[in-house]
């Protein structure tokens, strides 16, 4: 009985893992609407700070968020794939006209390499279309993976909205799962994560918009073909907090290289200016006391997010780590200290 017992339990185990995957992308899909909606929650408490009620609140921020999800639909998503297929088909060229210049000769002869084999080389392992067959899965299958991404986007619209109207509720519904002497301090501590989860995610949206801003304009200032496109991909390298900034550097400056030397030039210097700018004033404005995380706790996060589930791991690290700071603050600690008399042996 014992063995059919255990055996029960790991057949049960294997069925719910199983369901759990084949589920995984509605779950995403409700993570991501239940995080952007907790990212809404401080705009709809900063107007019933100023004595609008919280339904109007909730009213005003959801037609602020449609209003910015149709402008990019209709501006922002044409002209970036205009700028991609633009990327695209003047690469060749720009390539080669890259390969001839003299800097990158002087390169190749201090490397003492054949760099323009390389590119070459890489170029056609990118382009090959059985390549690419193989890791998209296939023309249908890549063809299911766009209109699966549309409607999910649809989702996460749909179900935002509905958790930032529903929010309150929610959380009164979770803290009656408590018992009535634990509710104020559950109550407490469930307004303190989400408070601090959404100050993080409205932080990180606020100054990944400055730095896509920025982007834009230094791009246009040195001539690049792609401005719009390379402001789209600072924008969700930069949602990782600390690195993304570095990362899209040297992203941002290899892009600049194929409109000139003095243009990857010109870009490294504005961009780290502002990265400068951004640590030192723009982040404690906007962040606030909303996360105090040891940078070494932040970076570890969001590797470890990273790792894990992708950009999306990595936007989610943060807060979660914040989250269990704030229990170990509010719960564990204050426990501890309540025990002043060791146990007896």
């Amino acid at each position: 009985m014992s063995g059919l017992t255990v055996a029960i339990g790991v057949i049960i185990a294997i069925a719910l893992a199983t369901a759990i995957a084949s589920i995984s992308t509605v779950l995403m899909t409700v993570f991501l609407g239940l995080f952007l909606a907790l990212g809404l929650d401080p705009a709809v408490a900063a107007l019933e700070r100023r004595g609008i009620r919280r339904g109007w609140g909730t009213a005003i921020v959801a037609v602020s968020f449609v209003l910015v999800v149709i402008i990019i639909v209709v501006i922002v998503v044409p002209a970036t794939i205009r700028q991609l297929a633009h990327l695209i088909s003047e690469a060749p060229d720009a390539i080669m006209a890259i390969q001839s210049s003299d800097w990158f000769i002087t390169l190749e002869n201090a490397l003492g390499i054949d760099l323009s084999a390389a590119v070459v080389d890489g170029l056609r392992s990118v382009t090959n279309l059985s390549n690419f067959l193989a890791v998209s899965g296939g023309v249908l299958r890549a063809g299911f993976g766009v209109v699966g991404a549309l409607s999910s986007a649809v989702m996460i619209v749909v179900l935002t909205l509905y958790f930032v109207s529903s929010l309150p509720m929610m959380k009164a519904a979770l803290t009656n799962l408590k018992p009535a002497y634990r509710r104020p301090q559950f109550s407490s501590l469930v307004e303190q994560i989400t408070a601090s989860v959404g100050a993080v995610v409205a932080g990180g949206i606020t100054l990944s918009t400055f730095n896509a801003v920025v982007v834009f304009l230094l791009q246009v200032a040195i001539g690049s073909a792609v401005p719009a496109l390379m402001a789209l991909v600072a924008f969700f390298v930069t949602l990782v907090p600390l690195i993304g900034s570095l990362v899209f550097l040297l992203i941002g400056t290899v892009g600049a290289l194929f409109v000139s030397p003095w243009a990857a030039g010109a870009f490294l210097i504005g961009y780290f200016l502002y990265i400068q700018f951004e640590a030192y004033f723009l982040t404690p404005r906007v962040m606030g006391k909303a996360v105090a995380l040891p940078a070494v706790l932040v970076i570890s996060g969001a590797m470890i997010g990273a790792a894990l589930l992708g950009l999306l791991g990595a936007l989610v690290a943060i807060p979660i780590t914040a989250s269990v700071l704030i229990v170990l603050r509010e719960v564990v600690v204050p426990r501890q200290d309540a025990r002043t008399i060791a146990p007896e042996e």
